[in-house]
């Protein structure tokens, strides 16, 4: 009688499993600048013919464009939309006999086993390194971009090359989109736009080419709070195009469009095309009453 396998043996055997369904639909990414300087990224297939990037990937990349899968040739791919604000683009190539990965539904947890996939320092493809979701919701800055809100913490290890590249968990569905690192930690701390953000603006960069934007005219950071479920809100703290409409500073945004307001990005996916020069109720917390007010957001320019 054979002997059972081991834990340890059958945790191994399921990791392979794992690398060889998401190693076979992550591309690498190359293309050249305007300066002729040689960049490499990662992708991944989001359907036949569109894969996944970061925009800081391809953003200064002049045509041609070239994206490789396991097993197959370089071919050329475009950029159909990108969107500077969550670090996401989209390229478009000749279908592909791949399957499309997934985004996961429920999303990351703190504590969960991940694996991030690419193309590390663009010299070796085909790679994946293990983790766990060390932290949520963070907020990231990188050089002159904007911060991106309610990103994933991981220590798997994330390296030059590696951006653009899913970060999956242990069923396969994507969890986020590597995306960068802590420059100052020595190791282990990477970062990945998060699934639910990947799934909203990726679908409006196929239909669309951008994200349509709307702003309130206010200025908003997220402080504590007492009287609200996660001690934690967004708290009106400057009036910017709008002094004297119906927002006041130390007001606290609850509910835009009917939507609940906790976190930036909240914010963010409220305040999206739909809403653009349209009147919209927001519920705001000033000293201590809950109101409702009307506003009119504007629209804000389109990126990409």
């Amino acid at each position: 009688m054979s002997k059972p396998l081991s834990l340890l043996r059958q945790f191994s055997d399921e990791i392979v499993a794992l690398a060889e369904q998401i190693v076979q639909s992550t591309a690498s990414v190359t293309g050249q600048t305007s300066d002729f300087r040689e960049c490499t990224g990662s992708a991944w297939l989001y359907d036949a013919e569109h894969l996944v990037t970061n925009n800081h990937v391809v953003e200064n990349l002049v045509d041609p464009i070239h994206v490789q899968l396991p097993g197959g040739g370089a071919t050329q791919a475009w950029v159909i939309g990108k969107d500077p604000l969550t670090d996401l683009a989209v390229l478009r190539a000749d279908p592909q006999s791949a399957p499309p990965l997934r985004i996961s539904q429920e999303g990351a947890r703190l504590g969960e086993l991940c694996f991030a996939f690419g193309c590390p320092l663009g010299r070796y493809p085909e790679s994946l390194s293990i983790g766990i979701v060390s932290g949520l919701k963070r907020s990231i800055s990188a050089g002159d971009r904007q911060s991106i809100f309610d990103v994933i913490q991981t220590d798997a290890a994330i390296n030059p090359g590696n951006s653009g590249g899913p970060l999956v968990n242990t069923e396969g569905l994507v969890i986020g989109v590597n995306t960068e690192i802590d420059t100052e930690a020595e190791w282990g701390i990477g970062f990945a736009i998060p699934g639910e953000t990947v799934a909203q603006v990726v679908s409006e960069l196929i239909t669309y080419g951008t994200v349509e934007r709307a702003s309130l005219g206010v200025t908003v950071a997220r402080k504590p709070v007492s009287g609200v479920p996660t001690g934690h809100a967004l708290v009106v703290t400057a009036l910017r195009n709008n002094p004297a409409g119906p927002l006041l500073e130390g007001d606290v945004l609850l509910t835009v469009a009917g939507r609940e307001i906790a976190t930036q990005n909240d914010l963010l996916r409220a305040l999206r095309r739909d809403v653009a020069n349209r009147r919209i109720q927001v519920m705001v917390l000033r000293d201590g009453q809950e109101i409702m007010v009307e506003c009119l957001p504007r629209a804000m320019r389109s990126y990409g």
